[in-house]
């Protein structure tokens, strides 16, 4: 898929990382499909950097971007966080960050994207989940065990972003100086840092031209389905802010990671709250129809990328 002057569009190696343990068959099989880009994601083991970054140089493949720690032995998911109670681990987590901003310099990447952690103990996603999965959606305990979860987490809200600003301010220079940007992602559990609540203030906070917005559809669209959000509205609040976005579908709450256009999320009334000049990533791990994957990028491009 060929970049327009408009936006990039991207496959994430969440699509395939799996299947391979050498990063230059992992990025040939995504340039097979007519992409130009991709995203590296977390998973992909140190020693594939530089095969990877080999491939890269001989012009198989060019790099979106980077998930934050996507080299580390420490993932992204289960790795050092900037909500971390620990200074040690603050610390740890601003280093191996440093380390990612590197490696995107290498690749030639454009930006990094970030997680900034969760609230200590709090499991609102799964509990609030598992009522609707049970139908219990719009009933009392539902409404109840909401109005709990979201008192809890309040309650940690300013300690985990006074630690979040910390680490994050001293990203941002180390950063800038080098041509990347810092996208702080929407998160899909609720007890993770930023809620819709937090991230426009954190962005004003930081108030640095390294930091902007990374959109994820399907978390956002999760939230909407359980009423923790409104998506439409928080993209016309947020949408100029963002770097660019992960796109796929979903069915209900328990059908993730399809084409767009598949499922219920809206791009049609979507995109437009979005800036034209945006990169968007395809994150379809686990998806094995490569037919009707192929088929949703080209619509996506034909729609989008105009």
């Amino acid at each position: 898929m060929n970049a327009s002057a408009t936006c990039i569009l991207a496959l994430s190696t969440a699509w395939n990382f799996q299947r391979h343990r050498s990063g230059k068959a992992m990025l040939e099989e995504i340039a097979a499909l007519g992409f130009d880009w991709a995203e590296l994601h977390q998973g992909l083991h140190p020693d594939l950097l530089p095969e990877i970054a080999e491939f890269v140089d001989q012009g198989g493949i060019r790099i979106s971007h980077l998930r934050n720690l996507c080299f580390s032995p420490l993932d992204g998911f289960g790795g050092p966080q900037f909500t971390a109670d620990e200074e040690e681990e603050q610390t740890l987590a601003v280093c191996l960050t440093q380390q990612t901003i590197n490696h995107a310099v290498l690749l030639k990447a454009k930006a990094v994207i970030l997680r900034c952690g969760s609230a200590i103990g709090l499991k609102s996603h799964q509990d609030l989940l598992r009522l609707a999965l049970r139908d219990q959606l719009y009933t009392k305990p539902y409404a109840l065990a909401k109005i709990r979860e979201i008192f809890k987490r309040e309650k940690e809200s300013p300690v985990l972003k006074r630690r979040v600003v910390r680490c994050l301010r001293e990203l941002g220079n180390y950063a800038a100086e080098r041509g990347i940007r810092l996208a702080i992602e929407n998160c899909e559990a609720y007890e993770a840092f930023p809620t819709e609540r937090e991230l426009p203030s954190l962005l004003d906070e930081l108030n640095h031209p390294a930091f902007g917005y990374w959109h994820n559809f399907r978390y956002a669209q999760v939230k909407d389905s359980l009423t923790l959000l409104d998506h439409q509205q928080w993209l016309e609040k947020i949408g100029r802010r963002a770097i660019g976005a992960s796109i796929d579908d979903l069915r209900g709450l328990d059908q993730a990671s399809l084409p767009p256009f598949t499922g219920e999320i809206a791009y049609y009334k979507l995109m437009p709250l979005l800036p034209e000049c945006s990169v968007f990533v395809l994150d379809l791990k686990g998806f094995t129809e490569n037919g009707a994957l192929v088929t949703s990028a080209q619509r996506w491009e034909s729609t989008f990328c105009k």
